[in-house]
């Protein structure tokens, strides 16, 4: 069984490479949508709280890390979209800061990395999940679905009550 060490920062080997280029794919997004918000809002304070809910609303669904372009940019306007208007409305709920969000990634064990990146990033399915850990389906299934808990339960302390809601749906 993989370590639970942190694979981040400082791996020895690869294995951590691929939650390594997320999360920078993740901070540079978080930055990108920090930087439009800042000069869309009325009050440009509010547009780092609207871009950590936008994070957490993309980690909250995590299979949208598969892709890039449109389907992408399209899941970060949709959310961003209600977000900068509940801002807008003197609405938006503060709910946690960049810092403590990236804190959290940064933490996230190496077993849960790996299947992360596999299943989220990568797209592998339950065989191609087993393969790349090692072990056969039956234990790849629990992995994933542990993972995948996870991450949800991570991104919720970042997102308003409403968000979780809508999720429950």
């Amino acid at each position: 069984m993989t370590s639970t060490t942190e694979l981040y920062p400082g791996a020895d080997d690869d294995r951590g490479s691929g939650y390594r280029d997320w999360l920078a794919r993740v901070t540079s997004t978080y930055e990108a949508i920090h930087y439009t918000c800042a000069h869309r809002l009325n009050e440009p304070s509010l547009a780092g709280q609207v871009a950590v809910q936008v994070v957490a609303g993309l980690i909250a669904r995590p299979m949208v890390f598969r892709y890039f372009g449109l389907p992408y940019s399209g899941r970060i306007a949709t959310l961003a979209e209600g977000y900068i208007a509940d801002a807008e409305a003197g609405n938006l709920t503060l709910v946690g800061e960049w810092p403590r969000l990236y804190a959290r990634l940064r933490e996230v064990p190496a077993v849960h990395q790996e299947v992360f990146v596999g299943v989220c990033v990568a797209g592998d399915d339950l065989a191609g999940l087993a393969e790349r850990l090692g072990c056969d389906e039956r234990e790849a299934a629990p992995r994933r679905t542990a993972t995948l808990e996870l991450m949800r339960d991570l991104a919720s302390a970042f997102l308003p009550e409403s968000f979780r809601a809508h999720e429950e749906d």
